[in-house]
């Protein structure tokens, strides 16, 4: 129970790192990786339900999908790119970053490594068969292998968006441009793309006011 015990005071330790994309921006006050796990739950539950799904097993991913983070830190795509002037880091982080394939099979497989390294760490201590489950709903929503895996992973997208939709509304001068290039890149279920298409009008809405 005392390895339980740690684990749980180490987990907790998300509710306190902040999501270091949106901070590239000037956001001076980002949600925590905890926060966007609470809500990216809720939607996989909500939106899940619409397609055949284990919800539970999905929900259980989302759960586990960023406890990496706790010795990993919040990896972004744009680490190790970033130019040293402010300036040019302000207009730098207006674009998404657009890598070849092999750029970015190679950036993947580096932010793999260190974050399996970190979710081992977190939890060795764990009974196996916890211990086991966890690793296991990781490896799925990295890899993305199965239906859950993929859902999941593309739902990690479109919370990100859905936070910067609302950063948007908040002050205007947020560009939200990286965010929608981004998701046009890695999202394509049916149910998501519905539901991205009620922030785009949204968006436009606001726009025209």
């Amino acid at each position: 129970m005392k390895n339980i015990l740690n684990f749980l005071i180490n987990v907790g330790k998300l509710k306190k790192i902040k999501r270091k994309g949106v901070m590239l921006y000037g956001v001076k006050d980002p949600e925590t990786t905890a926060a966007h796990t609470f809500r990216m739950a809720i939607m996989t539950w909500i939106l899940g339900e619409k397609k055949k799904l284990n919800i539970e097993k999905a929900i259980k991913m989302v759960l586990v999908h960023d406890l990496c983070e706790v010795y990993a830190g919040d990896i972004t795509p744009y680490d190790g790119i970033l130019p040293k002037n402010t300036k040019e880091r302000y207009e730098f982080v207006r674009k998404w970053p657009r890598f070849s394939k092999k750029e970015k099979k190679k950036r993947q497989a580096k932010k793999f490594k260190r974050e399996k390294e970190s979710l081992e760490k977190l939890i060795k201590e764990l009974p196996e068969k916890v211990r086991k489950e966890i690793m296991d709903l990781w490896v799925e929503y990295e890899k993305g292998i199965t239906k859950e895996g993929r859902f999941v992973r593309q739902m990690d997208r479109a919370e990100n968006l859905l936070e910067a939709f609302e950063l948007w509304k908040r002050d205007n001068k947020f560009p939200t441009k990286p965010w929608w290039q981004h998701t046009d890149e890695v999202i394509d279920d049916p149910v998501i793309l519905e539901f991205l298409k009620e922030i785009e009008k949204e968006e436009l809405a606001e726009n025209k006011k």
